[in-house]
């Protein structure tokens, strides 16, 4: 992944990253290091293509993104793992049918099932039982299960881990760092935002410093 020019603003919080580069390559991983909070989620979002630049180049896999409509994006953000603060799920749809959405848009298909591997993390996470649950039904930690769920049985070719201490509890946080292990050691680009400093040096290879994000 390769951003050129890039300029970001977010309006809720008014933080403001503009005009810079980042490139990751394969097999890369590296932690961002922030005395603003706002600036890293600002930062791990826009990577996760939830926020849109004010200007500059998004290149994936050598293809310049095109922001002008959601649907050019979709075929990128199946390979592109995004757990943080502003990762979600559709409200209006049960968690298996959440869980279901991409191979469903791409396959055009709405019998499916689900795969042994997220069956697997279903029942690791015992969330078996409320597949046919809404979100709004569920618990925070049973909601942040079923993304972190979706997000890691994806075909990744980019991992983006933003605060994951402040989103699940101490098993699922456990089994976090282990997939990180898994998919940095098989070659998958990670960008990690955690305030654990010995979990960061154990995972990641070099620090990207982000300054004060300006308003």
């Amino acid at each position: 992944v390769t951003l050129k020019n890039y300029e970001l603003h977010d309006r809720t919080t008014g933080c403001h990253l503009p005009d810079f580069n980042f490139s990751l390559a394969q097999g890369e991983t590296c932690s961002i290091s922030t005395g603003d909070a706002d600036a890293a989620h600002l930062f791990t979002s826009a990577l996760a293509t939830l926020v849109y630049p004010v200007s500059g180049s998004y290149i994936f896999l050598d293809a310049v993104l095109d922001f002008a409509h959601y649907q050019n994006l979709l075929e990128y953000k199946k390979q592109i793992g995004y757990f943080g603060p502003d990762a979600a799920l559709v409200s209006n749809l049960t968690v298996r049918q959440n869980l279901l959405l991409s191979r469903a848009y791409f396959e055009n298909r709405l019998d499916l099932e689900l795969d042994d591997p997220v069956k697997d993390l279903c029942d690791a996470f015992d969330l078996t039982e409320k597949l046919d649950s809404r979100p709004t039904t569920l618990s925070p930690l049973d909601i942040r299960a079923a993304i972190l769920t979706r997000e890691i049985t994806k075909p990744l070719k980019l991992f983006l881990v933003d605060s994951p201490e402040d989103l699940i509890g101490q098993p699922g946080f456990d089994f976090l760092v282990t997939r990180i292990e898994q998919k940095a050691a098989a070659g998958t680009p990670l960008v990690l935002h955690c305030e654990n400093d010995a979990l960061v040096e154990r995972l990641t290879d070099r620090t990207v410093r982000i300054p004060q994000g300006q308003n």
